[in-house]
């Protein structure tokens, strides 16, 4: 392989890490923002916990019941603490148009994504006889971390990508040595750099969607909880 060649392949390849780097960030930022549909981050007019607080999920939906008997089953389904519903919990308020409730227990390395929250608030509100609108709110736990750690990944990529080209075109690709200018291939290795906040992204996705996912089948099932 000739100078010329080695110093194409170098190119070639950093304008491909580029790429995935790029679409790297692009994919973060567009985590970051990811809702389920029929949500959206809880705002001060819903009147819930939540209210002005950034990265709180909430939604509503409209089910059989009155409000006091609703928000009875929703308290005595959370206090069962259910490893298969919402683990160990902790209701901090209990009146008959309102539940609040934290996560309580052991942290969050052992649980599932369904369960990575801080605590919430379930609100009902009476629409017509027999039928009320449950409001809930929830704070997912310790996902911005995650965002942190991609935006992270993308600055250590980014460098790596800046330097591992300028290394491998001043130290390989214009080697004299025709054996090191095939070791220009070694520019792959970057790839190792630009993977992670894809990983990040996704596990944020995974987790916010499952905390959300998780209430609101609760608020959906209600009425076919036992009092």
């Amino acid at each position: 392989m000739d100078i010329e060649v080695a110093r194409v392949v170098v190119a070639a390849i950093t304008a491909a890490g580029a790429v995935v780097w790029l679409i790297g960030l692009r994919f973060l930022v567009a985590s970051s923002r990811k809702r389920r549909g029929g949500q959206r981050d809880a705002d001060e007019d819903t009147g819930l916990a939540g209210g002005g607080r950034e990265g709180w999920l909430c939604g509503s939906t409209e089910v059989d019941g009155e409000p006091g008997a609703l928000a009875s089953r929703a308290a005595s389904f959370l206090a069962g603490g259910s490893p298969y519903a919402f683990g160990p919990v902790k209701i901090l308020e209990k009146a008959d148009d309102r539940v609040r409730f934290e996560g309580a227990g052991a942290g969050l390395a052992d649980r599932p994504p369904g369960l990575w929250f801080r605590g919430g608030e379930l609100r009902f509100v009476p629409l017509r006889p027999g039928r009320t609108r449950v409001e809930w709110a929830v704070e997912p736990a310790a996902m911005r971390s995650l965002l942190w750690l991609g935006g992270a990944s993308l600055a250590a990529g980014l460098v790596a990508l800046i330097v591992g080209c300028w290394a491998v075109d001043t130290y390989l690709a214009s080697s004299p040595d025709p054996a090191a200018r095939w070791q220009t291939f070694q520019m792959f290795q970057v790839i190792h750099f630009l993977w992670p906040p894809f990983l990040f992204g996704a596990l944020y996705r995974r987790g916010a969607n499952a905390v959300a996912a998780q209430v609101e089948a609760l608020a959906n099932n209600l009425p076919y909880h036992a009092g």
